[in-house]
């Protein structure tokens, strides 16, 4: 009896260090509510306000703003050479977003999600050497950058994985593509502060924003799918599958 009691007190403390309560603001949908895919669109606009300031407890950094960190692209154009840096880059805006539809494939496995975000702020410091739009651009400093009415169409997989011997699910593919609806792009102290010539080059790549987005975006994009990547799966592992998904 005195085993059994002891036996039956440590699989207790191992169910209390293996699961955690979820917390009340976050609100679990279940697979046989009739609004499935508003119950999840009601619970994810409702954490935007705590999203925004980060979730300490659950080991959420802040949305505002998004630290998306040193982005490179070397020979991206390989006909004038164009060799872009960028550095310390902070989106702001992206805790302002709204939910247009989510699209429920497989129930904790398969989602698509199209967001709609206002206006985003970006800033950072750059380097540039090479040609843009056939002119010359050479210059190192700060930028910033405003995007306006962007949409972005999200797929999420997720798969089970046994943590610790638990059954959890993990997110296995993340992937973000954007449009901008507008955006405009400044770059200081081009040309070792020429204004002259630094403005003929930001407006030259602002009257050509389209153009020149379809190099910047995919990499904005790769950056936010590692970042929320791996943040998705620190809220994951902390629960059982049937928590989540029951």
């Amino acid at each position: 009896m005195l085993r059994t009691l002891c036996f039956g007190a440590l699989v207790y403390i191992h169910l209390i260090a293996a699961y955690e309560e979820v917390p009340e603001y976050i609100h679990i949908c279940q697979q046989t509510d009739p609004d499935l895919e508003q119950c999840m669109i009601n619970t994810i606009h409702n954490l935007r306000s705590k999203l925004a300031v980060g979730i300490p407890e659950l080991d959420i950094p802040r949305l505002e703003p998004i630290d998306l960190g040193d982005l490179l692209v070397a020979g991206s154009n390989t006909q004038n050479g164009l060799t872009i840096t960028a550095k310390d880059i902070q989106s702001y805006g992206a805790s302002d977003f709204t939910i247009k539809k989510i699209e429920v494939i497989e129930y904790g496995q398969h989602y698509k999600l199209q967001l709609v975000l206002p206006h985003l702020h970006a800033k950072g410091r750059y380097s540039i050497d090479g040609r843009v739009l056939l002119l010359p651009i050479k210059g190192a400093g700060k930028f910033t950058g405003n995007f306006t009415k962007s949409v972005a169409d999200v797929t999420m997989i997720l798969e089970p994985k046994e943590i610790s011997g638990n059954d959890h699910i993990v997110l296995k593919k993340l992937q973000i593509r954007i449009r901008v609806g507008k955006g405009s792009l400044y770059l200081d102290n081009l040309f070792s502060g020429d204004k002259t010539l630094g403005d003929i080059i930001n407006d030259t790549i602002n009257q050509n924003f389209d153009i020149v987005s379809k190099d910047i975006i995919p990499l904005i994009e790769r950056a936010l799918e590692r970042h929320f990547k791996k943040t998705s799966n620190k809220i994951l592992s902390r629960y059982t599958r049937t928590q989540l998904f029951p």
